[in-house]
């Protein structure tokens, strides 16, 4: 079976579809932080931590349909980030925006950075089928 293309992966690909494929957009997200206008930095926050929660979601019950036996512990980092989100969000009406912008894509983006490089790498080893992104016909930045 030939397995659809991928024509972005996120700057740590694990290689398991759900992870990889949410995690690239939530980077992209995060990318587009600096373009945003002030008045629409609140929006963008809510959205990123929208996805963000979405994104648990999905990879949780992929995890619980493979039977990862570390998915207790990898949903406490869940909610403790999205506490850590949430935390930011009520610091956030009291930032300028050039704070407001750092807060999202540097210090959000990287508690999900390290998020990836250490739970979710941990977690998606415990994934039979893991994707060879080397026999795909592209992958990578275009």
């Amino acid at each position: 079976m030939k397995l659809p293309q991928l024509l972005q992966l996120p700057q740590l690909p694990l290689g398991v579809r759900v992870m990889d494929e949410d995690h690239y957009a939530l980077e992209q997200m995060f990318v587009r932080t600096a373009e945003i206008p002030d008045d629409g930095l609140t929006a963008h926050l809510d959205a990123i931590i929208a996805e963000l929660a979405a994104h648990f979601a999905r990879e949780e019950a992929e995890m619980e349909r493979v039977g990862v036996p570390v998915l207790p512990c990898h949903r406490g980092q869940h909610a403790a980030l999205l506490a850590e989100a949430e935390i930011l969000r009520e610091s956030f009406a009291l930032a300028e925006p050039r704070m407001r912008r750092h807060l999202i894509g540097f210090t959000l983006a990287q508690k999900m950075a390290n998020h990836i490089a250490s739970v979710d790498q941990i977690s998606s080893s415990f994934f039979d089928e893991k994707l060879d992104y080397s026999k795909m016909e592209s992958c990578g930045a275009a």
